[in-house]
């Protein structure tokens, strides 16, 4: 296995697991990302590292709490 297989299933700002279906195998119309608001790209560049693998769920909920609330989070 190489490092690239060993972290897609992570997400990159929080490194918890970003249970993405399309990772475990299942078609993007199990995952959970297809049924959630994402916030303004210019927010999403802002936050992510390079990487390619996708975010959880608790972190597009943190920077759409930030673009709602103005503020930048430090967690």
């Amino acid at each position: 296995m190489n490092k690239h297989d060993v972290t897609q299933d992570l997400c990159p700002l929080c490194q918890q697991s970003n249970t993405c279906a399309v990772e475990s195998g299942e078609p993007i119309d199990a995952c959970w990302c297809t049924r959630v608001t994402f916030p303004p790209k210019n927010a999403m560049l802002g936050a992510m590292p390079a990487s390619s693998s996708c975010i959880c769920e608790a972190c597009i909920d943190k920077l759409n709490q930030q673009v709602e609330l103005g503020i930048k989070r430090l967690d």
